[in-house]
């Protein structure tokens, strides 16, 4: 089973339902869980929050924070998913962040394929940072991958 299918499993059994915030997978963790059957119970939505200005005016984080630790930071994470509770009601809120590419300017101090998941449970945060090889699209895909099983193992 994959893991998209089996957190979907183990949510609906778990009764939990989950929210995200994506960065630099751009809404692909949420994409590939709304593919399996039954992911309308548990999923309560994700918000794509690619540039600093959604994260800081949708989201709430300070300007300050992103200036000192950068956008692709733990930091900002975690913030993230601690404030994604404010706007999108669920059991588990779940931020991800990172860098598939050169092209911004964090490029010059986390290296491409850095990946940082925060999960915010049960007033508990819950990190995980990784660096990822591939293409853009192989980074983003091993991104959702490490998320769906990180979620898993926290909520097991």
């Amino acid at each position: 089973m994959s893991e998209v299918h089996h957190l979907v499993r183990l949510l609906k059994k778990k009764n939990l339902t989950l929210a995200l915030a994506e960065s630099v997978t751009c809404g692909m963790a949420a994409y590939k869980l709304s593919n399996v059957k039954g992911i309308s119970d548990v999923l309560k939505g994700a918000i794509v929050c690619y540039t600093p200005e959604v994260k800081i005016n949708l989201l709430g984080i300070s300007k300050r924070m992103i200036d000192q630790y950068t956008c692709e930071s733990m930091q900002v994470t975690e913030s993230l998913a601690k404030n994604l509770h404010k706007i999108m009601p669920a059991d588990i809120h779940v931020a991800v962040t990172g860098l598939a590419s050169s092209d911004g300017s964090e490029s010059r101090t986390k290296p491409v394929g850095s990946a940082f998941i925060c999960l915010a449970y049960k007033g508990k945060t819950y990190k995980f940072k990784h660096v990822f090889k591939g293409t853009p699209l192989e980074i983003k895909n091993k991104t959702c991958i490490e998320l769906y099983r990180f979620v898993c193992a926290t909520i097991s």
